[in-house]
């Protein structure tokens, strides 16, 4: 899958396979800010489990969005 740009964040889907199969949703969410990096991880909630990578990465890109809706802004104030 790739990248997404969503209101200045890059949203890159890193799902993986568990080791019971199937695929847990994640996604790195990143920024420059001034020359800054910020790289924060969004790892879903332990019991979201999927049948496929797409459909992981998927539930991963939907989680960041509302990440950065939610805490982007204040976890940029906060460097």
């Amino acid at each position: 899958m790739p990248d997404v740009q969503y209101k200045g964040w890059r949203i890159e889907a890193q799902s993986y396979k568990s080791d019971g199969g199937r695929w847990r949703p994640k996604a790195l969410v990143s920024i420059d800010e001034g020359g800054r990096l910020r790289l924060p991880h969004v790892p879903a909630p332990l019991d979201v489990m999927c049948d496929t990578a797409a459909e992981a990465n998927a539930y991963a890109v939907q989680m960041a969005k509302k990440w950065i809706d939610n805490k982007g802004e204040a976890h940029i104030l906060r460097m």
